[in-house]
C-alpha cells in the first residue's frame, strides 16, 4: 500500500470546541474584549492581544489589550478603551502592574506622549492618550518599543489596522513562533484552548500546538469554568497537542501525548469522540489507512439520558471568545456573537468529521464511490447542526469539498472537481481570511490547474501563496506536498532562465531549515557589534531567552508530573525564577535597543543577486531542496544560474547515502567495520545531484554546498564523476589488486575546496562577519583520564538531570579508551609561536572547561576526544556530548550540548576531531538547552552548539574518526603545516596526501571531516 504523508488539510479539522454564528451582529452591541490584531508591516513582528476582564475591571475601563513583540516573553505595553473619560488617568494608573513616575504636567494627549519611568524597573516608558467619538484610548509601554505603541494608538483611533514600520531590538531568530508562545504565556487560561482551535481552523498547526502545549500547565491551576472540569480541559489540550505534533510529522511525540491522554481514563462522550478522530487523523498522516478505518469504527462513550430540556448548554465563554479572536476591518465591531453549543451539538459535528475522515481514507484506498457516499453524509450531518450557521465548521466543509474534488479528479470529472475546489477556497477566504488555510486550499487548486494544463493561472496562485508566506515571515512546513507541482514547473528541464531559477531559489528557502542555520545567523548578528558592550549585551539577551525557555519547559514538566499541584514548592520556585528572567529579558532588550544594528531585521532568505554578489571568481553555490519525496537543485556562480529536478527521488538518494555510509563505517554488535567503498554508487549519486551543472562544478576551485534530506549526512567531496578512474579501479581489483586501494580516482574534493552551508542567508551573513580578534592561536583539548576497572559500578547519565530516564546511562567503560594526545601535541608544537595551550589528562574536565575565563582568547579551538552522539541504548533520547575527564563531585565527565552553548568562544575555527560530530541532537536535548527550534537533523547537534558558543567555522566529522594508519593525526598535522592558504585549501591539501597513499585512499580515512561555514577563510593561526 502506498504510504500517504501529506500533513494534509484532513488534519486541520479539530475545530469543534465551540463556535460563533456566521451572521454579523449589530455594531452597537458590546464589542468582544478578546479581539487581537497584528501591527507593523515591516520589521520584527508585534501584535495587540485582547485580554478577558472581570466585571470589576470593566467598571474601570471597557476594554484592555496587551502589546506583544518577538523575542520578549512579557508584554511591552498595554492599551485601554474607556467610554467614560472621567478620572481616566487615575483608573489606568490603578490597573498598572508597575507604578510609573511621570512628570506632573500631563502631556499624554500630545503627539509625543508623556515620558515616564518605571518605579520598579527604572526603564523609560511612554504614555499616550487620544480622544475619539467612541471614548478615550490610552496606550502605554516601554519607550524602546515606541514604534509599536504609536501604531497601536493609531489603529485604535482609526478603528482599523494601520500599517507602518516597527524598528525595535530583536535577536534575529528564525523562530516564527516566539510571538505565539508569548501570546500563550500571557493569555487568560480559558482562552488557550479557544485560540489553539482557531489556529488549527486556520491551518496554522505549529501555532495551535503552542497553545495546546501551554494549556495543561496553566489549566491545572485554574478553577472549574463553565461546567467543564480541569481534567476535561487538560484532556482536550493533550489530544489537540498530539494532533498538531502529528500534523507536523513528529509522530513519536504525538503518541506520547495520546498515551498521556488515554491514561487519564475519561469516559466523557465528547472527549472520547475527539480522541477517536484525532487518533484516526494521526494514522492517516502516518499512511496507515486500514488502522484509521479501524479506529473510526470503535465504540465511543454514549450520552446518558438527561431530564434537562436545555439544549443550550454552552461551552465555556472564554473558549468561545478565543475562537472569535481575530482582526477585522473594524477593531470595535462585533463580528459574530458566540453561539451556544450543547455537548450533543459538539458530538454531532465530531461524528460528521469522523465520516469525512472515513471518506478520506476510502478515497486513498481507491474506493471513490464509497468515499463520496461518506463525504456526502458528513456534509449533510454537519449542516444539520444549528442549521449550518456555525462558522467554525467552515474548515470541515471546505475539507469535504476538497476531498470530493480529489475523488472527482481521479474519475476524470474535472468540471465538478474544479467547482468544488473553487468553492472550498471561497469558503475559507470568507471565514478565515489571511490565514494558512487560504494558502493550503489555494495551493491545492493551483496543483489541480497545473495538472489540467492551466499553468499560467497555477503559477499566479502559487506566487501569491509564496508572497503571503514571506510577508508573514513563515515557512512552507506542512505544505510541501501541495507545493511540489510549483517546484516541478520551475525546475522544468534544467532551466537556465535567471528569473525562473531565482524564483526556485526563493521558494526553496521557505522550506524547513536546520536550527544551526538560525544559530549561525544569530552569531553573525552578535559579531556585528564587535567585541564591545553591544555584542556582549546581545549574547546576554540570547542566554536569558534560552534560560527562560528552559524554565518554561521545566515548569510544564513538573506540573504534569506533580501530585501536589499548585502547592508544589519546586514549581513555585521555578515560577519565581521565570518572572525574574522575564524582567531581566525586558531590561536587556531595552538596553539593546540603543544599538541600531540590532534593530535591523535578520532576513532568513537571500535573493539570487544577493547571493551572487557574495561569491568570488571560481566559486559556485549548490543548493538542494527536498519537497514531498523529490529533490531539486539550484546552482549559482558569478556567471551561471541553473535549476533542475534531481534524477533520483529523495528515497533513492537516501538509499544511496546509506549504501555509501555502510561501506565506510558500519557498527554491528558494537564492532565497527569498513568495507570496500561503493564507488559505483558514488558515481551514480554524483551524476544525479550535479545534473546539468557538472561541467560548471568541474571548473570551480571552491564549491559551497547546502545539503538537504539524506545529503545532510554525507560529505559531498567523496562523490566522483570519474568514470575512467572507477573503471580502472574495477579492472585492478579483477586482476587481483587491493580492493581497498582507491588511488587514481578523481574525487570531487580532490581539486576543489568544499564548504557546507547551512542556508543561503546564513552563508551570506557569515561571509560578511569580522574575523576573530583573539590574541592567541591555539587551544587543544582531549585525552581524558581513564577510570580503570569499573566492575558493577553504575554508568553516567547522558546529559543534564532534567527529565532523564534513569536507565539512559553511558557505561563507565566508555571513559577507558582515551584518544591519544599526539594530534594535539603536534598541533601545539607547530603553533607554539602564536601562543598555544593544552588541556589534556586530568586538566581536561567539563568543570574546568566551563570555568576557564580565557576561552575567547584563542582563534583555533581543537577537541580530540570521543563524541557521544547516539543514545546510550534503544529508546533513550539523543543528547550529544563530548567526553571529558571527571572533575569534582558535580562533574559528569561530559561536556553536554547545552553546556557548550554557554561557552564563551571567539574562534575563527573549531575542530571537532571525534566520532560523527556532524550528527544532530534529539528534540529532548534541544528543548532542554532552551532552544525552541531545530533538533532531529544532522548538523543540529554539536556543530550548532559550537556555532552558538562563538565558532565561526566548524570542522566536524560524518563518521568515527579513524585511528588506523594514524589517519586523523596525519590529516590535522598536514592541515596545520599548510602555509598561507585558506581553511578549505589546507584541509584539501592534507586530504590529497591521504588519497594518494594506498593505505589511506579509502574515503573512510580522508573524507569524513567537513568544513561547516566558509572554507575560504584563512587558517587562523597564519
Amino acid at each position: 500500500m502506498r504510504k500517504f504523508r501529506s500533513m494534509m488539510a484532513v488534519a486541520t479539522l479539530a475545530v469543534l470546541a465551540g463556535s460563533r454564528l456566521a451572521t454579523a451582529a449589530p455594531a452597537e452591541l458590546r464589542p468582544s474584549v478578546e479581539e487581537s490584531f497584528p501591527i507593523g508591516n515591516s520589521g520584527p513582528a508585534c501584535e495587540v492581544q485582547g485580554t478577558s476582564m472581570g466585571d470589576e475591571r470593566r467598571s474601570m475601563f471597557d476594554r484592555k489589550w496587551v502589546i506583544l513583540c518577538t523575542d520578549v516573553a512579557r508584554p511591552v505595553g498595554t492599551a485601554y478603551a474607556l467610554r467614560d473619560p472621567a478620572d481616566a488617568v487615575q483608573r489606568i494608573a490603578a490597573a498598572r502592574e508597575e507604578a510609573l513616575d511621570c512628570p506632573e504636567a500631563n502631556a499624554a494627549f500630545a503627539d509625543e506622549g508623556m515620558a515616564c519611568t518605571g518605579v520598579k524597573s527604572g526603564l523609560p516608558w511612554r504614555v499616550y492618550m487620544r480622544r475619539t467619538d467612541r471614548g478615550d484610548v490610552a496606550v502605554e509601554g516601554l519607550a524602546a518599543y515606541d514604534d509599536a505603541l504609536r501604531l497601536t494608538v493609531r489603529s485604535l483611533v482609526a478603528d482599523r489596522v494601520v500599517d507602518g514600520p516597527i524598528s525595535i531590538a530583536n535577536l534575529g531568530s528564525g523562530d516564527t513562533l516566539s510571538l505565539v508562545r508569548a501570546r500563550a504565556a500571557n493569555s487568560d487560561p480559558g482562552l488557550l484552548l479557544g485560540q489553539g482551535y482557531r489556529g488549527n481552523s486556520a491551518g496554522s498547526f505549529a501555532e495551535a500546538a503552542e497553545f495546546f502545549a501551554a494549556a495543561p500547565a496553566i489549566l491545572a491551576d485554574t478553577a472549574q469554568d463553565g461546567g467543564f472540569s480541569r481534567e476535561t480541559q487538560i484532556h482536550e489540550a493533550l489530544v489537540n497537542r498530539a494532533l498538531q505534533l502529528s500534523n507536523l510529522g513528529a509522530f513519536a511525540q504525538a503518541e506520547r501525548n495520546f498515551a498521556e491522554a488515554r491514561d487519564m481514563g475519561l469516559r466523557d462522550p465528547v472527549q472520547s469522540r475527539l480522541a477517536r478522530n484525532y487518533a484516526a487523523i494521526d494514522a492517516i498522516n502516518r499512511g496507515e489507512l486500514a488502522e484509521a478505518l479501524d479506529i473510526l469504527g470503535r465504540d465511543v462513550a454514549p450520552f446518558l439520558p438527561s431530564d434537562s430540556t436545555d439544549a443550550g448548554v454552552s461551552i465555556d465563554r472564554q473558549t468561545a471568545a478565543g475562537l472569535n479572536a481575530a482582526a477585522g476591518t473594524s477593531l470595535t465591531a462585533l463580528l459574530g456573537q458566540p453561539t451556544r453549543l450543547s455537548p450533543q451539538d459538539r458530538a454531532a459535528i465530531i461524528d460528521a468529521q469522523a465520516l469525512q475522515l472515513r471518506g478520506t481514507a476510502l478515497r486513498l484506498q481507491d474506493k471513490p464511490d464509497e468515499a463520496r457516499q461518506a463525504l456526502a453524509r458528513a456534509y449533510d450531518d454537519a449542516m444539520k447542526v444549528q442549521d449550518g450557521r456555525i462558522l467554525s465548521i467552515a474548515r470541515l466543509r471546505a475539507q469535504i469539498m476538497t476531498e470530493l474534488a480529489l475523488g472527482y479528479e481521479a474519475q476524470g470529472r474535472y468540471g465538478e472537481a474544479e467547482s468544488n475546489l473553487r468553492g472550498a477556497l471561497e469558503l475559507v477566504r470568507t471565514t478565515y481570511p489571511d490565514s494558512a488555510s487560504v494558502n493550503v486550499v489555494s495551493a491545492r487548486l493551483a496543483g489541480f490547474l497545473s495538472r489540467r494544463g492551466q499553468g499560467a493561472e497555477a503559477m499566479a496562485i502559487y506566487r501569491a501563496v509564496v508572497d503571503d508566506v514571506m510577508r508573514n515571515r513563515g515557512a512552507l512546513v506542512g505544505m510541501e506536498n501541495l507545493m511540489r507541482p510549483y517546484f516541478d514547473m520551475l525546475a522544468g528541464e534544467g532551466s537556465r532562465d535567471e528569473a525562473t531559477v531565482g524564483e526556485l531559489f526563493r521558494v526553496s528557502q521557505l522550506l524547513q531549515q536546520t536550527g544551526a542555520a538560525e544559530t549561525l545567523t544569530q552569531l553573525s548578528r552578535q559579531l556585528e557589534g564587535g567585541s564591545g558592550e553591544a555584542a556582549a549585551l546581545y549574547r546576554r539577551s540570547l542566554g536569558i531567552s534560552r534560560e527562560l525557555e528552559r524554565t518554561r519547559i521545566e515548569i510544564a514538566r513538573l506540573t504534569a508530573a506533580s501530585e501536589a499541584g499548585e502547592n508544589d514548592p519546586r514549581i513555585d520556585a521555578l515560577r519565581a525564577r521565570r518572572d525574574q528572567l522575564a524582567d531581566a529579558q525586558v531590561a536587556a532588550m531595552d538596553a539593546l535597543a540603543a544599538y541600531p544594528s540590532y534593530r535591523a531585521v535578520a532576513h532568513r532568505t537571500a535573493s539570487l543577486p544577493e547571493l551572487r554578489s557574495s561569491l568570488r571568481s571560481g566559486e559556485g553555490y549548490l543548493k538542494l531542496a527536498q519537497v514531498a519525496g523529490s529533490l531539486y537543485a539550484v546552482f549559482i556562480s558569478p556567471t551561471e544560474t541553473r535549476g533542475w529536478k534531481v534524477a533520483l527521488s529523495a528515497q533513492e538518494t537516501a538509499d544511496a547515502v546509506d549504501t555509501l555510509r555502510d561501506s565506510i563505517s558500519l557498527t554491528i554488535n558494537g564492532v565497527q567495520s569498513t568495507y570496500p567503498f561503493d564507488v559505483d554508487t558514488a558515481l551514480a549519486l554524483d551524476e544525479a545531484l550535479l545534473g546539468p551543472a557538472r561541467t560548471d562544478v568541474a571548473s570551480l576551485s571552491h564549491l559551497i554546498f547546502e545539503p538537504a534530506g539524506a545529503m545532510l549526512k554525507l560529505p559531498l567531496n567523496l562523490l566522483t564523476g570519474d568514470r575512467e578512474g572507477v573503471a580502472a579501479y574495477h579492472a585492478r581489483v579483477e586482476a587481483g589488486g587491493d580492493e581497498y586501494d582507491f588511488t587514481g580516482i578523481d574525487w570531487l574534493g580532490r581539486d576543489r575546496a568544499v564548504s557546507t552551508a547551512l542556508s543561503a542567508a546564513s552563508f551570506r551573513d557569515a561571509r560578511a562577519a569580522p574575523a576573530s580578534a583573539a590574541p592567541r592561536d591555539y587551544l587543544g583539548l582531549g585525552n581524558n583520564v581513564p577510570l580503570g576497572p569499573v566492575g558493577s559500578r553504575p554508568g553516567i547519565r547522558s546529559g543534564e538531570e532534567v527529565a532523564i530516564d534513569a536507565d539512559c546511562v553511558w557505561p563507565l567503560s566508555t571513559w577507558n579508551q582515551p584518544i591519544s594526545p599526539r594530534e594535539l601535541n603536534e598541533a601545539a608544537s607547530l603553533l607554539a609561536g602564536g601562543g598555544a595551550d593544552l588541556m589534556t589528562g586530568a586538566a581536561f574536565t567539563d568543570e574546568a572547561i566551563m570555568a576557564r575565563p580565557d576561552l575567547g582568547a584563542f582563534r583555533i579551538v581543537h577537541f580530540a576526544t570521543h563524541g557521544l552522539v547516539t543514545a546510550p541504548r534503544v529508546g533513550c533520547p539523543v543528547r550529544p556530548a563530548l567526553l571529558t575527564s571527571f572533575g569534582d563531585a558535580r562533574s559528569d565527565g561530559l561536556l553536554s550540548f547545552g553546556e557548550i552553548f554557554d561557552l564563551q568562544l571567539d574562534a575563527d575555527l573549531v575542530i571537532l576531531s571525534a566520532c560523527d560530530t556532524a550528527a544532530g541532537a534529539g528534540l529532548e536535548a534541544t528543548r532542554e538547552a532552551g532552544l525552541a527550534t531545530g533538533g532531529g537533523q544532522a548538523l543540529d547537534g554539536l556543530v550548532r552548539a559550537f556555532i552558538a558558543a562563538g565558532g565561526r567555522q566548524v570542522i566536524a566529522s560524518h563518521w568515527p574518526a579513524p585511528d588506523d594508519f594514524d589517519a586523523t593525526e596525519r590529516l590535522f598535522n598536514g592541515f596545520y603545516k599548510a602555509r598561507g592558504v585558506s581553511i578549505g585549501e589546507a584541509l584539501r591539501t592534507s586530504q590529497r596526501r591521504l588519497m594518494d597513499d594506498p593505505l589511506t585512499s579509502h574515503p573512510y580515512y580522508w573524507a569524513g571531516f567537513a568544513v561547516i561555514g566558509d572554507a575560504t577563510r584563512p587558517v587562523p593561526a597564519q
